[in-house]
């Protein structure tokens, strides 16, 4: 059997990221959802984010009832670092990939529906604007109101909001 984790939100402007495993041959599947507020002010700076996305992978390898005989094939990305040496040390066999296919449109439907659930629109308004670009001039055009929505802590936002 074959443990597929992805994400989705994380190079997105607006919101926190959706973590997704999914077990390749039946489907079934956990997610789980870091929280906006980790990529905003000191929760940014500290890395905290690392450290839910692996109690969120952690959580789904207990409720999947994942064994160490399992192959976990993880996203290459950033947001994965700690929870990939984690994983390792815990005995998994862990093999860094590109996620396509199921797993991955599983998670990019799992995020604009976080999206939804935070107020921000229609799964077919999100996804028709989801773009930096995009979810930029959403943004500024009630920034007052929506930047506390806005992944505030990378370093760009401030070029960015003032542009």
């Amino acid at each position: 059997m074959v443990i597929e984790v992805d994400d989705s939100g994380w190079g997105d402007l607006i919101g926190g990221t959706v973590v997704v495993l999914r077990r390749v041959e039946t489907g079934e599947n956990h997610w789980g959802e870091i929280p906006l507020e980790l990529f905003q002010r000191d929760e940014f700076k500290y890395k905290a984010y690392l450290r839910s996305a692996t109690q969120i992978i952690l959580e789904g390898i207990d409720a999947l009832g994942v064994s160490t005989d399992e192959a976990i094939h993880i996203c290459t990305g950033y947001v994965f670092t700690h929870a990939r040496d984690t994983l390792k040390e815990l005995g998994y066999k862990v093999t860094e990939v590109k996620i396509v296919n199921e797993t991955q449109d599983l998670a990019e439907s799992r995020f604009i529906e976080s999206l939804v659930r935070m107020g921000l629109g229609s799964k077919g308004e999100l996804a028709s604007i989801r773009s930096f670009k995009g979810f930029l001039e959403w943004v500024k055009a009630d920034l007052e109101g929506r930047e506390k929505y806005v992944k505030t802590g990378w370093n760009s936002w401030p070029k960015h909001r003032d542009s």
